[in-house]
């Protein structure tokens, strides 16, 4: 059996499990997968440092089509090492480095990258349009070039010529141990798993992004900040009730509080988030009652504004029971998914109202992509 993977290598001290998650949604929102992953395992012969083999979570894909996609998205601008690098960094690691490798047998590949806070730099063999070529790249350095056919493919003296180049072969180097056999027994060793994710969906994670919003806005933090009530006897989820707990309701500079211009996915428009007496009126629409049976509870209106949004006009944004997705409900009690979940569309707000740096800039993107995606595929 051939074997292919595409990894990520870290010392384990310096890249922590939320940088990884959030790095590999950043790099992967663009993508039709439907959940990106990662398995960790310590990586043996390689003192401190961990490998994260990614997954795309799609299960129809076979191991040729996982490959080719991986190829895809390691070599992408935004490749999952650099987006997780930039986590880390953004976490206070400006130090860390993480390497990155794909390799494979059934379509040759062995290409590794490296990313640090002095720049980037890569080594591959692959298989090219005319035959076997290598490649470096660096910010001052790109060239690739045929290897020339002085033996039979696949034979050892085939694979001393190209040993040189390989990705691999130069991890190695960087790392002061051979990486290769230490990679393949991990593979059959991974179990931990992450999950690639652009905002944390739990209470504590809408918290920290309701608290971030507000601070953006110079607003108050549980200013008129009041319990949530059932709906159609519907109980909010708990991370929204986080959201409840930390947004500022009462802002006497911006009573109508309203989110103008907004385009996230199925979300278009000017968006309203929800008192007590504006839910309850929900509560009493015969045409919400049809999605309360689903179990949805109502969070905000979104209507017509700059941008126009017609799909989404008149619209009440409600979430699942899950507490993270949103849906769309409309005034004849139709839903459809508006993209982002709960924590990404607070997490979109808190960007949209502020300058942003590159990696911020990076994330707001991915927010889009990824609502897109998903309302797309509804």
């Amino acid at each position: 059996m051939a074997t292919s993977f595409a990894a990520l290598l870290y010392r384990s001290t310096d890249v922590s499990d939320e940088a990884l998650a959030h790095g590999v949604g950043v790099a992967t929102a663009g993508y039709d997968v439907p959940a990106p992953h990662l398995i960790v395992a310590d990586l043996a012969g390689v003192p401190g440092f961990s490998v994260a083999f990614y997954r795309s979570g799609a299960k129809k894909l076979g191991e040729i089509d996982e490959l080719e996609h991986a190829i895809d998205l390691f070599e992408d601008d935004l490749s999952p090492a650099l987006a997780v690098r930039d986590a880390a960094a953004a976490e206070g690691r400006t130090h860390a480095v993480v390497y990155a490798i794909v390799y494979g047998e059934e379509i040759f590949v062995d290409d590794a990258f490296r990313f640090a806070e002095d720049g980037w730099a890569r080594r591959f063999v692959r298989d090219g349009d005319d035959g076997l070529e290598a490649g470096r790249a660096s910010p001052d350095d790109d060239e690739t070039t045929a290897i020339a056919a002085a033996a039979e493919p696949g034979s050892p003296e085939e694979a001393r010529a190209i040993a040189p180049h390989r990705g691999s072969t130069w991890l190695a180097a960087e790392l002061g141990r051979p990486v290769l056999p230490a990679l393949v027994a991990a593979l059959f060793q991974a179990e931990r798993r992450v999950a690639a994710r652009l905002v944390d969906p739990s209470p504590a994670g809408v918290d920290r992004e309701t608290r971030r919003l507000v601070a953006t806005l110079r607003r108050v933090p549980g200013r008129g900040a009041q319990d949530l009530a059932l709906v159609v006897g519907v109980a909010p989820p708990e991370p929204l009730r986080a959201c409840a707990r930390a947004y500022d309701w009462a802002d006497p500079t911006d009573p109508s509080d309203l989110y103008r211009e907004l385009s996230l996915g199925a979300i278009e428009g000017t968006l309203h988030f929800l008192r007590p007496a504006e839910t309850a009126a929900r509560g009493a629409d015969p045409a919400f009652a049809i999605a309360a049976a689903g179990g949805l509870y109502p969070v905000a209106t979104v209507g017509g504004g700059a941008l126009g949004g017609a799909r989404a006009r008149g619209a009440t944004v409600a979430i699942a029971p899950d507490g993270a997705t949103l849906t769309l409900v409309d005034e004849r009690g139709r839903s459809r998914p508006a993209g982002p979940t709960l924590g990404e569309l607070i997490g979109y707000l808190a960007l949209g109202w502020k300058d942003r740096d590159d990696v911020e800039e990076d994330l707001i993107q991915a927010l889009m992509l990824r609502a897109r995606l998903r309302s797309d595929a509804g």
